[in-house]
């Protein structure tokens, strides 16, 4: 064995171990946290069906603490993603249309979601918590705030979730090309994102709380899937 070769061998292990970028592994394992997050924020979030407004009222109320623990957690969750994601950006290349359809939808998705947690965790306890206790008279005012938060979620969820979706095909299509590890990531978002695109259109004439809660949790796989792969130095 010649010297040269010798020089040579560490050079050719190096190549062939797979590099650990340290600009995208703390983005990475944020994400993997905010992808855990969010399924514990899922499995914590108030239930119940209530029938009358007054029952609603009393329901709204008496969860104000978790439902504001639940949806401003997840409002966090998604500004961290987002900065994430803006790393994963600069990364690939942020002139490549494929990570801008990925950045910007996703971001569109994030603020129309975010908005909806907004209106059902925080603003419909708030109201439900001042008006409970006024006078009855009182009640047709919250009435009319309620149904008007539940519009604006009406709209706000499916919308971000439909966004935040047709982002991850974006963020597919740009690790696709990659090969190894980001191409089987980028299959598993694919699929992911079909599927949620898929069952929203199938619902768009009603908010199916199931369909939003799945589509929340695919969204989380997808995270974390990303998460790992930008924390392994795969990209």
């Amino acid at each position: 064995m010649t010297t040269e070769t010798l020089h040579h061998q560490p050079m050719a292990l190096a190549a062939a171990t797979p590099r650990r970028d340290g600009a995208l592994h703390a983005p990475g394992v944020a994400l993997v946290a905010c992808a855990a997050l969010s399924l514990a924020l899922l499995a914590i979030h108030p239930g119940g069906s209530p029938q009358t407004f007054a029952e609603v009222l009393k329901d709204e109320a008496a969860n104000q603490g978790p439902d504001a623990l639940v949806h401003g957690g997840f409002v966090v969750v998604l500004a961290v993603e987002m900065v994430c994601l803006a790393a994963l950006a600069a990364r690939l290349g942020a002139g490549s249309a494929r990570v801008l359809v990925g950045l910007v939808f996703t971001a569109i998705g994030s603020a129309a979601l975010a908005g909806s947690m907004i209106f059902d965790g925080l603003l419909t306890p708030a109201i439900a918590v001042k008006y409970l206790a006024g006078p009855p008279e009182r009640l047709e005012a919250a009435r009319t705030m309620i149904s008007l938060c539940g519009l604006m979620i009406r709209f706000l969820m499916p919308m971000g979730l439909a966004f935040q979706a047709a982002g991850t095909l974006g963020w597919s299509a740009a690790l696709a090309g990659r090969g190894g590890a980001a191409r089987w990531t980028a299959i598993v978002g694919l699929a992911l994102a079909g599927g949620a695109l898929t069952a929203l259109g199938a619902t768009v004439a009603r908010l199916d709380p199931m369909v939003a809660m799945g589509a929340l949790g695919a969204q989380a796989l997808w995270t974390a899937a990303l998460g790992v792969l930008m924390a392994r130095g795969r990209v």
